[in-house]
Formats: structure tokens, sequence, C-alpha cells
């Protein structure tokens, strides 16, 4: 299959935000022992894109897309694993300072208060890393970016 560079950003961020959703409501499931409609994990990335998770940040993954973006056309032209990386780790980690300093860590839409967010944004960044290098190594390393 023959990927052109649009098809490529938009497979990596339809890929990072399925895993990153479904591995956050994952790790949200089982540290709160809460193993009672489990399968509501499979409907995290649906509540993912409109900002469920985190009642202040709606559509949040939209600004991680566009940093990416940028620095794919400044900086990172042909390393785009590298800005996908610094993209997501520098607005999640600003997201959750953000919530931090607004004594919101702790708060989701829908739940009381829970765990730190910053225990399910970790992993959950961490196997969306992954997953995304998993898949997409052989055409990083082919397109040269």
């Amino acid at each position: 299959m023959k990927l052109n560079k649009t098809k490529l950003f938009t497979l990596i961020w339809v890929l990072h935000l399925f895993m990153y959703y479904f591995t956050f409501m994952c790790v949200y499931k089982i540290t709160n022992i809460d193993y009672n409609n489990f399968y509501i994990v499979l409907f995290g990335f649906v509540g993912g894109l409109v900002g469920w998770p985190i009642k202040q940040l709606p559509l949040f993954f939209i600004i991680p897309l566009l940093l990416m973006l940028i620095l794919i056309k400044t900086k990172f032209q042909k390393k785009w694993f590298i800005a996908y990386i610094t993209s997501i780790c520098f607005t999640y980690l600003i997201s959750y300072l953000w919530l931090f300093f607004n004594y919101q860590d702790d708060v989701m839409l829908g739940y009381p208060k829970t765990t730190n967010t910053i225990v399910l944004i970790i992993p959950s960044l961490i196997v969306s890393t992954a997953c995304n290098w998993l898949i997409f190594k052989k055409t990083y390393k082919k397109l040269n970016i």
C-alpha cells in the first residue's frame, strides 16, 4: 500500500487517538477497580475525540496535531516520529500542568474525584507511541521521514 504524506499523517493520528484513549480508559478502570461495564473502554476513543475524559479540555487532540504539523513544516521535515513524540509529550505535559494548577488534575467528566490523571496519561502515551513506532517503523525509514 502506497502512502502519501497526508494519508500517513492521518493514520498516525487515528492510531494515536485510538490507542491513547483505549489505554487511558483501561488504566482508569483498573486503577479504580471498576470492572463493571468494562466494554466502555472500547468507547474511550469516541469520548476522547470530544473531550469527555478531561472535562475542561474538549477537542484537545487538535492541539498536538497542529503542533506536529507545524514541527514537520519547520524543524523536523524529515523526522516525523520525533515531531510526533515532541508534540504529544509537550502538549500533554502542558495540559496536565494546567489541570494541576487549577486543582482539576483528578477530575473526569461523569466521575467523582478519581486517580491523578498523570497516572493515566503516562502509560497511555507510552502505549500509543510504541504502537505508532511498531506499525509505521518501516514507513518512517523508507520515506526517510
